[in-house]
């Protein structure tokens, strides 16, 4: 019934616009009511009742020497890029919500349209509500409020929490979570968000080349059974202050993928189909954000790990610890109407080695580690439209994928380098 409602008031909001140009007449004192008078009626209903929403993006990167980051950017690439629309209706203890988004990025998104989000939101007190559909993923600070470019100078999120190439992995999921706002009296509040779902992986996703980062390989199937968490946000008493915890579990996750390889030092190389398998993929992510006055002090610091079965053809090969461990410090400061600033200092490390032994020549692979230092400015133009520079001084190349399309290895990788974005963004 909803999405027939919102189908029907887009029809309207076609038609409206139609029927202007095209001259219908209104109607006269001596006409009865007619076709345009209905559509007007549909119109009107449909521009007070229903919110619309969106933006448009474009941006530019380009950084020294020879690592390919999100995407070709050792040469400089447009190839970032970003636009949504959405629509939102609430009436009484329901509302109704939808987003359609479309993006590239470097060699992700490819400008295909999809439904971001589309939910069903069921809140009869302010310490529940219930919430179905396409879901957004609450998981930190600014998870949910990804696409929200005009509440912040940054071009990019600290990478090191908000992988921009994981965008489809991060942002939703589908399924259902149990919400609310417990109010603590002088304690301040809670904020609590509890989900189950499921998320849909494309086997040519960001999502899938992190995956199988630990050898190039061509993913075939990339799947998991569920996922489950939830966060916990505490409102403190002091204005401005907010601090919680989120964690999320993606069980059962794994990947069909094929890879050329040598079996022994004196076999030839061979294509190999194989399977790369966790049980759990958990994840815990510890924020706390201050907010006072023309200043917002934000910092995050979270840990993930797994225990990944390799094998291939039903024959197990090796088990691998994969663990990651990262943080972020920011500070942004409102100058003026016209100009924000912010900065940031971004770290990750990656590691995954052997368990126990295997007839297949594999080790402990080398730790990855990213740090990145950015300096941000955000311009104003109007209350529409706002351009961002931003400079990234990177120190590591943990966060370079190595795949098949673009062999990127360890060795090869500049270990020092600059990073240039820039973007501009139209909010309506």
């Amino acid at each position: 019934m909803v999405w027939r409602w919102l189908t029907r008031s887009a029809k309207g909001l076609a038609c409206g616009l139609a029927c202007g140009p095209m001259g219908i007449p209104a109607r006269g004192a001596d006409n009865p009511p007619g076709l345009s008078d209905s559509l007007q009626s549909l119109w009107k209903q449909a521009t007070t009742t229903v919110q619309f929403g969106g933006f448009v993006s474009q941006g530019f990167l380009a950084n020294t020497g020879r690592n390919n980051y999100l995407g070709q950017t050792s040469k400089g690439t447009f190839d970032f890029r970003e636009y949504a629309l959405n629509a939102s209706y609430a009436i009484g203890q329901f509302r109704f919500g939808m987003q359609v988004f479309g993006q590239k990025l470097g060699p992700y998104g490819d400008d295909n349209l999809e439904i971001d989000w589309a939910t069903a939101d069921y809140q009869p007190a302010q310490w529940f509500g219930l919430r179905a559909g396409r879901v957004k993923m609450p998981r930190g600070l600014y998870n949910e409020a990804l696409d929200l470019d005009s509440v912040r100078p940054f071009v990019l999120l600290p990478q090191s929490v908000y992988d921009a190439r994981l965008r489809d992995f991060n942002a939703a999921f589908n399924g259902a979570m149990v919400f609310g706002n417990v109010g603590l009296k002088k304690l301040g509040s809670l904020d609590y968000r509890v989900f189950y779902g499921d998320i849909p992986i494309a086997t040519d996703s960001g999502a899938s080349d992190y995956f199988n980062n630990d050898f190039p390989s061509n993913s075939l199937d990339f799947k998991m059974d569920a996922v489950i968490g939830g966060s916990l946000f505490w409102n403190a008493p002091l204005t401005g202050l907010r601090m919680g915890y989120s964690f999320s579990s993606f069980e059962n996750l794994r990947s069909t993928r094929e890879a050329t390889l040598q079996l022994s030092a004196l076999a030839p190389l061979a294509s190999v189909v194989g399977t790369k398998q966790t049980d759990h993929y958990g994840r815990h992510l510890f924020s706390i954000e201050y907010t006072k006055g023309n200043w917002v002090l934000a910092a995050e610091a979270g840990r993930e790990q797994a225990f990944y079965h390799v094998g291939t053809r039903g024959v197990h090969i090796a088990d691998t610890d994969f663990t990651s461990n990262y943080f972020y410090l920011s500070a942004a400061r409102r100058i003026n109407p016209w100009l924000e600033l912010g900065a940031y200092y971004s770290y990750s490390r990656d590691t995954e080695s052997l368990i126990g032994t295997t007839t297949i020549p594999m080790g402990k692979s080398p730790a990855l580690t990213q740090a990145d230092l950015a300096l941000s400015a955000r311009f104003d133009i109007n209350e529409h439209l706002t351009f961002k520079l931003e400079g990234h001084y990177m120190d590591g190349a943990g966060k370079i994928f190595d795949t098949v399309q673009n062999p990127q290895p360890v060795a090869d990788r500049d270990a020092a380098w600059f990073l240039f974005a820039a973007k501009l963004t139209y909010s309506f």
